[in-house]
């Protein structure tokens, strides 16, 4: 994956769909150890996990093509392609 990027930004590739005020709605929380335990709602009231602030729709872009070539070989071997 390119470095820098988050695998969320890829959320910002259809910006149409992205909510108003994702530029203020950061929410750190970085001990997350239970989340699969308790869920987001332990963590955070919003829903939101991290820095939508910084993602944009080039790095969205970029990381879906990081994990397109990434998931190459899988494909090839699972011959979907």
């Amino acid at each position: 994956m390119p470095e820098k990027l988050k695998l969320p930004s890829c959320s910002t590739l259809h910006p149409e769909l992205v909510k108003d005020g994702y530029e203020t709605a950061d929410w750190v929380a970085d001990n997350r150890r239970h989340l699969l335990i308790k869920g987001i709602p332990a963590y955070t009231k919003s829903g939101i996990i991290g820095r939508p602030s910084l993602a944009s729709a080039d790095k969205g872009k970029a990381v879906l093509a990081s994990l397109v070539q990434s998931f190459a070989g899988v494909l090839d071997v699972l011959d979907v392609r």
